[in-house]
């Protein structure tokens, strides 16, 4: 292949710097190529060793090695050629990597470091956050150089944990600092904190200066309601100002002079026109919000300045972890090789002359100290540096790409060679037409205006292998707009994929094929649409990029797969296993595994899988009947049993899912069940990869796996991603490096302005951080008016340039100023980033363009389409202040064929129409999200809790699963040690270590505050999931005890049993349930486990004193000395059990505070003996009626009385103690509301409860 002008002066000029602009599809993989080559033959180079050349991936370096290994061996250059595996081609982790182990010993690091992957990191970041911060029991410890009144005031700001993807939390904002921090050599030395705000005094004489000066423009506006509102509210806001100053600083907090601030009404053009004061009103509104803004971060300054102590603790023991374990993490290595440089100078020396030849390939997505790294191995003036990449592609700013650091390369470029900035604008891949839109598109001044590098069409179309097949336009555009409201974000989605889906099925019927096709996404939150879209119409497709590895339904399989093989006593992962596409058992093969005859009484009992499968061996070779699917699955689990300890875990994987022919199901499923076989192929080459690391056992290898499972980003591993035939859907970074002939490009993320507590800017290799006390002001009670509220979006900086607001970043003298610029740089990266990713996308088109937008419709936006890049689209064909009009439009765009646009404006009707009934789902399906609940997973099943039919699971203690005080399937008594000589802990697997994952959760979790649990399988519900429809339910109590309540109104307190003072009391009274002894009474926790707990849960003075006096009641009260006196205690019982009969069965679910054994249980033939169940409530109110409290808690008593009654019992005592109320016959005990239940109720209580689920609506 010949070379262009710019690529043949690349490849000859060796001895100057030069930084090519390399556009999409310009070759300048082959470019580099060339000049390894040109230099090793010319004899500049005298050894391949001389050359360094950094790529993004690992595997474009090895791309460039192999390409340049066959060039060698083509040019008789062997000797070179058999080096180029050992050259320094690499990514800049592994140059870091490989000049770290050679100066080990001088830099203090052990030469056998190893590179820890994303798994382990998170591992050790959460070690060393739960060391700091207490982890999962909530049990704070003080951070060094911390007092624990920081720690308070830290927590009554903000939650320690995060309750929520989108809620502030110090373990999140610690989190956030210390990976920020870790990427800089200075660690967390580079962090700058905000300036101090003013005093409130100060700020307050400020906004009072402020309101004068406008209370007297307004008094000489012409009298009117609105202007005489104005200054009576101005008056008195003054008033209480001039009170406040008058009493001086003292006592005089952020939070009281916020209140005050609160007074005043904030000026508005809102009367006044043509008056002085109506010409200032803006500028007098803004000062106002200036003023407010700087209270509030002064309200958190204090919290900042803790914020940053802590993570300081964090990341010491952060460091402290990996040196221990001998690991290096990705930013070590180049904080690491960076300081070798800066601090050795016997180091530096050594590689300042080393190559002769250096190179930097997607050099657009370096930052600052890569770049500072690598021109001190570039000779002087960097004169042996090439950089080559495209401002145009840099897509990673989320890891720290900078596009400014290119940018600025380039200026000392043409500073030390004028003729050194070289431009390839030819473009190899695509037709005129993509590039003619991209013209249109990216040459706009809003979008990259001047630096904008137009590409020229540089195929020859009479050799394009795939060319365009149909006869019309090559680009088109689909605009689906949504009403305000009546339509779901979901239902717009699917109807946007229906008509992407539309489109592709009309060119295969031009004769493109599937695999000519592409789907490219922001991101693969809505995968699944798109493919169903496209199935719909036939056509087969597989998603083959994007981070959704660890949530593909066969992957999780085979992480239950390696828990069931390492531990067959762990039921939850068995049952999983044995009830999977796997194997394919039926329930009648479920119920005769899990079955076995008492031949002693005769009866039926419960039995373990693994009993089972030696039973069915027995049965097998004895020569009567079993089903195929069974008498397979109990072999090759017999089998696997056997071979544990002696073979590879992954081995053992690999043979049962080959032998049970479920690879060869998947391999026969068409490309979407390739994809799903690639996908297993990928997890057990995990499970080998952690097993050829050394030092883990089978439950440690099925440990780690589940962990690298959950913390995975990458894409499925389609066994058929390079050659089958079907549409592929993956994410634009996928797409990055890649072509197809047709793109559709959907789903890109928009410039939603940025909402959060904690800002973060790396700018100069330091991170500028700022704390906004907006969640603190939530419980403002002074809402006279809004300039608190609008004072969070304060904001004098939107005139200035990009430069200009990077230096205000480092300079602002005022914390909200500083706060203002930080978010505005924020904003504006994320913007212009999401026009270079719109960029990548249609540029991986060969031949044919579909854009999918959507918006929707408001007052001053009728598409929806002007606050993101799709606005850009929008302006780029019919200019700034037009829109598309509903239906057909064609439009010139400077392409051979013009651009078919097609604009829907939905209405439901459209909706049902289109995707059925089904659709429709309303605004309450957006964004909808599994719920994860008190020990509840996303699968629907109790974590730690059983299986349908009462299996029981985990080898834990739990209701459904076996009796309370009998031993656990695996031989472990209740509460005492499992096999693996651990404490057996409710709720959590054999181990006593959570890491399951969900199967399968596709959405992320979002809670949605208000909202009952739903259960994840349709057959599944909890007490709660019904609760709102328990009114009138039977009562099957045969006795009731309610002490004392008088007769009044419902309180509102009983929020608080959802709040954090119900979350310590549970806490508290569950680790002193876990510290019970047979025959001794339950003991209260020491006062420095409380405090701890207290700092935790962010416990306000009043409510520690709530919790203090709450505990005291439960530990004096005489239920409690009951529930010492037990046989057996066991606290977050959880439980799963069936209801209801052939017709209607359902399972319920949930988890019992604490449950006592009072008499040992019969069978659920022959019941017997008692149970005492306790349910703990915090909040209340005394006013409650005994009516009232017999009814509010008869549901939940009813579901927890069955579940237990269930296990043999003959009685069960259930018993709701009312923490914080005390009966007003005996001061000092709480109130409490207890019922009875007998044995010969039980199955009417499961039909009750059966009917109660389904009457829900839930089926």
């Amino acid at each position: 292949m010949a070379l262009t002008i710019g690529q043949e002066k690349c490849v000859n000029t060796l001895d100057k710097p030069l930084a090519v602009s390399a556009g999409a599809g310009s070759g300048k993989t082959f470019t580099l190529t060339r000049r390894i080559v040109h230099a090793l033959e010319s004899g500049y180079l005298t050894d391949i060793d001389q050359v360094l050349a950094i790529t993004f991936t690992s595997k474009a370096a090895g791309e460039i090695k192999s390409r340049v290994k066959g060039a060698l061996r083509a040019g008789g250059m062997t000797e070179q050629a058999l080096k180029t595996d050992e050259a320094w081609i690499s990514t800049i982790h592994g140059m870091c990597s490989r000049i770290l182990r050679a100066h080990a010993l001088e830099l203090g690091l052990d030469p056998a470091f190893k590179v820890a992957d994303e798994a382990t990191v998170k591992t050790l970041l959460d070690a060393s956050l739960e060391e700091v911060l207490g982890g999962r029991d909530d049990l704070v410890t003080v951070a060094e150089g911390v007092s624990p009144q920081r720690l308070d005031a830290l927590f009554a700001s903000f939650d320690v944990h995060p309750a929520g993807p989108r809620t502030a939390s110090v373990e999140g904002m610690v989190r956030q600092l210390v990976e920020a921090a870790s990427a800089h050599p200075d660690g967390m030395a580079s962090v700058v904190a905000s300036p101090e705000a003013p005093g409130p005094i100060k700020l307050l004489a400020q906004l009072v200066d402020v309101a004068e000066t406008a209370y007297a423009l307004a008094d000489a506006v012409k009298p009117g309601s609105t202007r005489d509102k104005f200054l009576a509210a101005t008056q008195d806001a003054l008033e209480g100002a001039h009170e406040l100053i008058g009493r001086g600083s003292d006592g005089l907090t952020y939070r009281r002079v916020l209140s005050a601030m609160n007074g005043f009404p904030v000026p508005g053009r809102n009367f006044g026109k043509n008056t002085p004061y109506g010409e200032q009103a803006a500028e007098l509104a803004e000062q106002y919000c200036a003023i407010a803004a700087q209270a509030r971060c002064g309200l958190v300054q204090n919290q900042l300045a803790t914020l940053i102590d802590v993570a300081k603790s964090v990341a010491d023991a952060f460091a402290r972890r990996k040196r221990e374990a001998g690991l290096l993490d990705n930013n070590d290595l180049l904080a690491f090789a960076s300081r070798a440089f800066r601090d050795h100078p016997a180091i530096q020396a050594a590689y300042a002359d080393r190559f002769k030849l250096v190179m930097v390939d997607e050099f657009q997505d370096t930052d600052q100290l890569q770049v500072d790294m690598i021109k001190r191995m570039a000779g002087e003036g960097f004169s042996r540096m090439c950089t080559v990449g495209d401002a145009q592609q840099s897509i990673y700013r989320f890891r720290g790409a900078d596009v400014s650091v290119y940018r600025r390369h380039l200026e000392d470029v043409c500073a030390r060679n004028a003729e050194g900035i070289i431009k390839l604008p030819d473009n190899f891949r695509s037709h005129g037409d993509v590039l003619a839109l991209c013209d249109r598109i990216f040459e706009q001044p809003q979008v990259f205006g001047a630096e904008f590098m137009s590409l020229a069409p540089g195929r020859a179309e009479s050799k394009v292998k795939r060319p365009f097949l149909s006869d019309g336009p090559r680009v088109q555009v689909q605009v689906t707009v949504a009403p305000s409201r009546g339509v779901s974000s979901a239902d717009a989605v699917a109807v946007a994929a229906r008509r992407v889906a539309k489109s592709f099925s009309e060119f295969a019927a031009a004769g493109h094929r599937p695999s000519d096709m592409v789907v490219l996404l922001g991101g693969m939150g809505r995968a699944n649409v798109y493919a169903e879209a496209l199935r719909a119409e036939g056509l087969p497709c597989v998603v083959a990029g994007g981070s959704i590895f660890n949530r593909a339904p066969e992957v999780a399989l085979m992480v239950r797969l390696a828990q069931a093989i390492a531990n067959p006593k762990w039921t939850t992962a068995l049952f999983e296993v044995l009830s999977s596409e796997l194997f394919a058992l039926s329930a009648d093969d479920l119920l005769e595994l899990s079955t076995g005859m008492d031949e002693e009484r005769g009866i039926p009992r419960r039995r373990a899988f693994d009993q089972g499968f030696r039973h069915i061996e027995r049965k097998v070779a004895s020569g009567r009947a079993v089903s195929p699917a069974l008498a397979a699955c109990a072999s090759l689990m017999r089998r696997a049993s056997e071979q544990v300890g002696n073979a590879a875990l992954a081995d053992i994987m690999q043979g049962i899912v080959a032998d049970s022919g479920w690879l060869a199901r998947l391999e026969a499923a068409g490309p979407e069940g390739l994809a799903r076989a690639g996908s297993v192929y990928k997890a057990i080459r995990m499970a080998r990869d952690i097993e050829a690391a050394g030092g883990m056992g089978p439950a440690g290898v099925a440990e780690e796996l589940a962990l690298r499972v959950e913390l995975a980003k990458e894409a499925p591993g389609a066994l058929s991603a390079e050659g089958g035939d079907f549409v592929r859907i993956m994410t634009v970074h996928a797409s990055k490096g890649l072509e197809f002939p047709i793109v559709a490009v959907a789903e890109l993320r928009d410039d939603a302005a940025r909402s959060q507590a904690l800002e973060c800017c790396s700018i100069e290799g330091r991170t500028y951080v700022s704390l906004d006390g907006g969640h603190v002001l939530e419980r403002l009670k002074e809402k006279t008016s809004s300039l608190v509220a609008k004072s969070g979006s304060y904001q004098p900086f939107c005139e200035f340039d990009d430069e200009e607001l990077a230096a205000m970043v480092s300079r602002s003298q005022l914390p909200a100023d500083r706060r203002a610029a930080i978010k505005l740089h924020e904003e504006r990266g994320e913007a212009a980033e999401s026009r270079r990713l719109l960029y990548v996308a249609l540029t991986r088109a060969k031949e044919a363009l579909v854009v999918s937008m959507r918006g929707k419709s408001s007052k001053v936006d009728a598409t929806g389409l002007s606050k993101s890049c799709w606005g850009d689209v929008r302006s780029a064909l019919v200019g700034e202040c037009c829109v598309f009009e509903p239906g057909v439009s064609m439009f010139d765009f400077g392409g051979q064929r013009p651009a078919r646009v097609e604009c829907v404006h939905l209405t439901p009707a459209d909706v049902e129409e289109l995707l059925g009934a089904s659709g429709v789902a309303g605004d309450a399906a957006d964004d909808a999200a599994l719920r994860i609940d008190d020990g509840v997973r996303a699968d629907g099943l109790a974590v730690g809790g059983s299986c349908a039919d009462g299996f029981a699971v985990d080898g834990g203690p739990g209701v459904g699963g076996l009796g309370i005080g009998e031993a656990a399937a695996g031989g472990c008594p209740a509460g005492g040690k499992s096999g693996s000589d651990q404490p057996a802990t409710s709720g959590l697997p054999a181990g006593g270590k959570a890491g399951m994952i969900a199967l399968p959760v596709v959405r992320p979790y979002e809670p949605e505050r208000g909202k009952p649990y739903a259960g994840a399988r349709a057959d599944m519900f909890s007490y709660s999931s019904i609760a709102e429809d328990g009114d009138g339910f039977a009562d099957f109590s045969v006795e009731d005890t309610v002490d004392d309540a008088a007769g009044a109104s419902l309180g509102a307190r009983d929020a608080d049993a959802a709040t954090s003072l119900g979350t310590a009391f549970h806490r508290l009274a569950q680790l002193a349930a876990l510290a019970w002894q047979p025959g001794c009474a339950l003991e209260r926790p020491d006062a420095a486990r409380q405090q701890a707990l207290e700092r935790s849960c962010g416990l306000s003075a009043e409510q520690r004193d709530r919790l203090d006096a709450a505990l005291e009641r439960w530990f004096a009260s005489d239920i409690a000395s009951r529930m010492g006196a037990c046989e057996s205690v066991i606290p977050e019982a959880p439980f799963l059990v069936r209801v209801g009969g052939p017709c209607d069965a359902a399972y319920l679910e949930g988890e019992i505070d604490l449950l006592g054994c009072v008499a040992p249980a019969g069978t659920r033939e022959q019941p017997a003996g008692s149970a005492l169940v306790v349910d703990y409530k915090t909040g209340g109110s005394p006013a409650e009626t005994a009516e009232q409290l017999h009814e509010k808690h008869l549901l939940q008593a009813t579901c927890y009385a069955y579940a237990v009654l269930l296990e043999g019992y003959a009685q069960v005592e259930c018993v709701f103690v009312r923490v914080e109320q005390d009966r007003s016959v005996a001061p000092g005990q709480p109130q409490t509301v207890s019922y009875r239940f007998d044995a010969a109720d039980a199955d009417e209580m499961g039909r009750a409860l059966a009917r109660a689920y389904h009457g829900h609506g839930q089926l």
